[in-house]
């Protein structure tokens, strides 16, 4: 089943990708339209969803300078997903739909990568890709998602 707009303005959904390298991203959306790859199957989110919190933590996620001075009560969200090697993204302004830029709050030590993931996992994760790598960016668009 499809996640209508309306839904998706509401809500602040998470959603996942992939970039040109393999590595994973986890993208809390922050009340922005979704990519129509992840808009598409809201059961296919929620597989990927399920799959990404029962894997096991690893250690301890890299806090991005940018928020450093935040309060770290407010990163648990972003640091399970990058414990378990995702890159994890938040929305640069809230409820904005207009708006398709996201920062990165958590960088995983050790990255999960596609190759790692069971093959219907990494086939429903390679709907929704980035044109480049994460690894060194601190923000993406998402408009730039294939």
């Amino acid at each position: 089943m499809r996640i209508d707009e309306i839904d998706q303005e509401d809500a602040d959904i998470d959603w996942f990708a992939t970039d040109s390298n393999g590595c994973i991203l986890h993208v809390a959306s922050g009340g922005g339209i979704l990519p129509e790859s992840v808009a598409a199957s809201q059961e296919a989110l929620l597989e990927l969803h399920q799959y990404f919190l029962t894997l096991p933590e690893t250690d301890s996620p890299v806090v991005t300078e940018a928020d450093a001075g935040a309060d770290e009560g407010s990163y648990q969200g972003f640091a399970r997903y990058a414990r378990r090697g995702l890159f994890s993204f938040a929305k640069t302004r809230l409820h904005d739909r207009a708006d398709t830029r996201y920062y990165l709050v958590a960088r995983p030590q050790r990255p999960l990568t596609v190759a790692e993931l069971p093959k219907d996992i990494a086939t429903l994760l390679r709907r929704t890709q980035l044109p480049s790598s994460v690894a060194q960016q601190n923000a993406f668009d998402a408009a730039t998602i294939l």
